[in-house]
């Protein structure tokens, strides 16, 4: 195994759509499974980008994102947003995928996502060959149906799309008390 491998070793990864804007106000949704919570209070969140990415042009300008987090059902498109397209070109549109207004953002959400995450960008760094991103949640949303009365997503009902490495996907549910 080579040394840059690492990263398929902690598979898999919790796999998200993160939707952006440019400038203009053109939405536009990528595909992150760089993305973990950071912080209780205040609560932020991490997502890591690669610079040759057109969301991480609009991150660099429009310092907003949703984290809209995926079910099974959405496979296909989770793995077509993440491919490389003309910036001209809306992946939003071209996968068909139905936004709704945010609440305190201006990137919209996805409609078809059971939970999405509103947040500010508070700061960026580069992280080698990345950017790191790290975002303030402004606005929680989550259908009751895919949450239990504590918040916690069911994953056994959204089955959210684990990301081992290349086009490979882990479904593995089995929720547990310790």
């Amino acid at each position: 195994m080579k040394i840059n491998d690492f990263f398929k070793l902690m598979s898999p990864k919790l796999t998200v759509l993160v939707t952006t804007i440019d400038e203009k106000g053109r939405p536009e949704v990528s595909t992150f499974s760089f993305v973990s919570p950071v912080s209780f209070e205040p609560p932020l969140l991490m997502i890591s980008v690669g610079p040759n990415k057109h969301s991480y042009w609009n991150l660099t300008r429009v310092k907003e994102f949703v984290v809209n987090i995926p079910s099974e059902k959405m496979l296909e498109k989770v793995w077509e947003a993440g491919g490389k397209y003309d910036p001209g070109e809306s992946k939003i549109e071209k996968f068909g995928f139905k936004t709704i207004p945010s609440d305190k953002v201006r990137p919209p959400r996805l409609a078809d996502c059971p939970a999405q995450i509103e947040c500010y960008e508070e700061f960026s760094k580069q992280a080698g060959d990345h950017i790191m991103l790290l975002g303030r949640v402004v606005a929680v949303h989550a259908d009751d149906e895919f949450v239990d009365s504590k918040g916690n997503l069911k994953v056994d009902v959204v089955r959210p799309p684990l990301h081992v490495s290349d086009n490979l996907f882990a479904f593995p549910y089995v929720t547990k008390s310790v």
